[in-house]
């Protein structure tokens, strides 16, 4: 080749690269949302290459974050493969872009749409709203009084499931609580009966018959000390309530305290049976002389009561007190003669 020629044709190629312009590698400029979107489309990538055979699995996993920046500012799928450069005024955009409210909801959001009242929101006050509170309240009261017929008609299944629903429905509603607590009670279910009395207690612990319900329950578990402390607030709510002096009454003679017990007793019934009971638990109990104290004073209270005078023979015996035994037996005779002699006309 002449000189001439190759010196024209090294000229031609350095012309054609100075004025064709160098290719540059366009650069994507990202927010932490858009690294956080393609982290997780490429670890998608990535798991999903591990399931597949065949292919270029290292290429495609490079490829899918690419995919995903093109998805994320709406590209289309044929334009994926080409990168584009994202401007100040795109990354404006998305920042000012509203977020769209998901319409996916879960069960748990779904049911929540459904039922507004279960789930409403309490105002600044702590408290439901005045319509929420008084469905809800309504509600409660409907279950609390079909449980409470249930249980009066001896059916304790159905009253528990009917008490239970108007106690989550109403958390204050104590009534239903204690009234679940003799419902478990009668099923012979202590721990039960005893949380819901206590329960009942929390939530309004100035009604003495809650205290009562709790503290004969204490009571029956042999925790006589614990059921002392609620009957004793609940007589002084409620001194004119017989009921549960005696459930006092029964709860301190456990502890041996027979003195404080004949009182609770005599609230209840009165001194003359009051005494015959503190008589029969102390014989039990083997203070045989004491007993005989208290027979003695409701002889004074009854000379002629035969079952008095039948129990002071037996004592008087035992304590080898035999004057007395036989006296007594006399007494006793001729009450009982009198009682059988026949009427007049």
């Amino acid at each position: 080749m002449p000189r001439q020629t190759l010196i024209i044709l090294t000229l031609t190629v350095a012309l054609i690269v100075a004025v064709e312009p160098l290719q540059t590698v366009q650069g994507v400029l990202l927010s932490e949302t858009d690294i956080a979107t393609l982290n997780a489309a490429n670890a998608v990538a990535i798991r999903d290459d591990k399931s597949e055979s065949g292919g270029n699995s290292f290429v495609r996993a490079l490829g899918a974050p690419f995919k995903a920046i093109g998805r994320l500012f709406g590209r289309r799928k044929k334009d994926e493969n080409k990168l584009q450069r994202i401007t100040e005024k795109d990354i404006k955009k998305f920042k000012s872009a509203p977020a769209e409210q998901t319409r996916v909801t879960t069960a748990a959001q779904s049911n929540a749409a459904a039922q507004p009242e279960a789930n409403a929101v309490p105002n600044t006050t702590g408290n439901f709203p005045t319509d929420d509170a008084a469905k809800l309240a309504a509600e409660a009261s409907a279950h609390l009084e079909k449980g409470r017929q249930l249980l009066n008609s001896g059916k304790a299944n159905e009253a528990i499931e009917e008490l239970s629903k108007a106690a989550s429905l109403d958390r204050t509603l104590a009534e239903a609580r204690t009234l679940l607590g003799v419902a478990y009670e009668s099923k012979g279910l202590h721990d039960l009966a005893m949380k819901s009395f206590s329960a009942a207690v929390e939530a309004q612990n100035n009604n003495p018959q809650h205290l009562n319900n709790l503290g004969y329950a204490l009571y029956v578990n042999g925790d006589y000390e614990a059921a002392t402390k609620y009957l004793k607030r609940a007589v002084k709510l409620a001194p004119d309530n017989a009921r549960i002096w005696n459930n006092l009454g029964l709860a301190q003679c456990e502890r041996g305290k027979f003195d404080d017990a004949f009182k609770s007793f005599a609230h209840a019934v009165g001194e003359y049976k009051s005494r015959l009971t503190i008589a029969a638990r102390l014989q039990k109990e083997g203070f045989t002389k004491d007993a005989i104290k208290h027979l003695e004073k409701a002889r004074a209270l009854k000379p002629n009561s035969p079952e008095v005078l039948a129990q002071l023979v037996k004592l008087y015996e035992l304590s080898d007190k035999n004057e007395q035994a036989e006296d007594t037996r006399r007494t006793l005779m001729a009450v009982q003669s009198l009682a059988t002699a026949p009427v007049p006309e």
